[in-house]
């Protein structure tokens, strides 16, 4: 059951009135924290109609569906429908949440238990009244299923896919991010929901290891795709080709002390060649006086056009990650670059597919 009943309430009457717009539907509530058996006990038992189909929706509510709590739910649904005594019309078991994730969205179809959410998806898959709308997760709920690709869990998430064949602690990730351990076992707890990592032990020597790593890239692609590009700063730096500004970039930098990693085509260039060249440097440097410091190393100066390094707005030196050092130019890691050639023009999607091909499906 939910936590707040209004919440729960507000599901049971958004699912009551989806299924009153089908032709000739109708659905009332039966009762609500229904005793099933010995110790079940369903949130809510709905009598329905759609057409001439009599049927009876044995319900269960949360407030967001992910794969390990839909699975839960699931075992619990086929629970209570044992212990139903015998109706003479269908009885379907059927969850309800105010978000649903694609991935639980793919098993409740594959157990065929019914769902809604306030989205406005409605799935029944009834013997003869047979109904799927699939809509997409509604804007004012999509920060449940995004904050795993913002701000300092984006960081704890990035490392786990860095490491993926490694088995990580929160203490070896907390220390290895500079994030905190409460954030760090948060982060690694909704990667677990979404099963998207192996578990081992419990407790403080609890270990995950990534195993959905194409599942991981994916809804972290989906999401990059629906978010504007980070801010860019342009600047000309006189006389060089993209792998010598590369290169003067890391001396630069290094004589700032400013932690820096390229990113984007240049950084797709060295990690898996796919063009001829490449005339522009895309980076992130860490923000503050010793940003400027090497700016001014490198003379750059600020244009509107005719550009040939790019500087992505960061925010904070953590925002800087450095996964290894090709050619004396610090790269970001195969993943960042991956992401960022997606919110790029031209032939960015290109490489980015190429890049993704050659070292992030390995």
């Amino acid at each position: 059951m939910l936590k707040y009943e209004a919440e729960e309430r507000e599901l049971l009457d958004g699912l009551i009135d989806a299924i009153g717009t089908l032709p000739d539907g109708h659905a009332e509530i039966d009762g609500r924290e229904v005793a099933i058996g010995p110790h079940g006990r369903a949130d809510a038992v709905i009598d329905t109609r759609i057409g001439a189909q009599e049927l009876q929706l044995l319900v269960e509510a949360k407030r967001e569906g992910f794969p390990r709590d839909v699975r839960e739910t699931v075992w619990q649904l086929r629970n209570h429908l044992a212990h139903m005594p015998s109706a003479d019309r269908e009885i379907l078991p059927f969850f309800i949440a105010r978000a649903i994730s694609p991935g639980a969205r793919d098993i409740l179809r594959e157990e065929r238990v019914g769902f809604y959410d306030l989205g406005g998806s409605l799935y029944i898959p009834a013997r003869h009244a047979f109904v799927y709308i699939d809509r997409p997760v509604p804007k004012k709920n999509a920060k449940i299923f995004a904050s795993l690709f913002q701000g300092q869990k984006a960081r704890v998430v990035q490392a786990v896919f860095d490491r993926r064949s490694d088995w990580l602690s929160v203490k070896e990730l907390a220390e290895s991010t500079e994030v905190s351990p409460a954030t760090v076992s948060a982060t690694l707890g909704e990667l677990e929901r979404r099963e998207w990592v192996d578990v081992e032990g419990a407790g403080p020597s609890k270990l995950r290891r990534l195993r959905s790593a194409k599942a991981l890239v994916d809804a972290w692609s989906s999401y990059v795709a629906d978010q504007k590009p980070p801010k860019l700063t342009r600047y000309y730096v006189p006389g060089s080709n993209a792998l010598e500004l590369a290169q003067q970039l890391d001396l630069a930098c290094r004589d700032a002390d400013a932690a820096y990693a390229v990113t984007a085509e240049a950084a797709a260039q060295l990690y898996a060649p796919y063009l001829s060249s490449i005339s522009q440097v895309k980076c992130r440097i860490e923000p503050g006086r010793r940003q400027e410091e090497a700016l001014e190393r490198l003379n750059a100066r600020p244009v509107s056009e005719g550009w040939n390094l790019g500087l992505l707005e960061t925010r904070a030196r953590g925002d800087v990650t450095v996964a290894e050092s090709i050619g004396n130019v610090r790269l970001a890691s195969p993943l960042q670059v991956y992401l960022d050639l997606l919110q790029g023009s031209g032939r960015s999607r290109e490489m980015a597919a190429h890049l993704r091909s050659e070292r992030l499906e390995a």
